[in-house]
């Protein structure tokens, strides 16, 4: 009869946590890089695809704003407030999508 120590015990324990700890490590590093790939790739279907380019003049929920500029995963945008001065807003790139957002065509600007 095997008589059990601390140690043997132990490494019986580690052996059967391991498993669990690996899986739980994987899922976590999963979720993380699904949405960074998601936030990527919709940052470069706006950036490559979309007819909105830094400097543009836009419509953002009813303002009247300029894209300052286009990143992988966040958009900025600027615009005049009278009560609070020039604010920049920073807008995931997954969220352009919910947004209200025309572009301003002008003579100086046209297409």
């Amino acid at each position: 009869m095997e008589i059990l120590t601390l140690d043997t015990f132990s490494l019986q324990v580690a052996d059967l946590i391991t498993p669990f700890l690996a899986l739980l490590i994987v899922i976590i590093t999963g979720i993380f890089v699904k949405d960074l790939a998601i936030d990527l790739a919709n940052g470069v279907a706006f950036k490559l695809f979309s007819p909105f380019k830094e400097g543009d003049e836009v419509i953002l929920d009813d303002k009247r704003a300029t894209i300052i500029r286009i990143g992988l995963t966040v958009t900025v945008f600027g615009y005049n407030d009278d009560a609070k001065g020039y604010i920049w807003r920073y807008v995931p790139n997954d969220k352009i999508g919910n947004l209200r957002l025309g572009k301003i065509i002008s003579k100086a600007n046209k297409i």
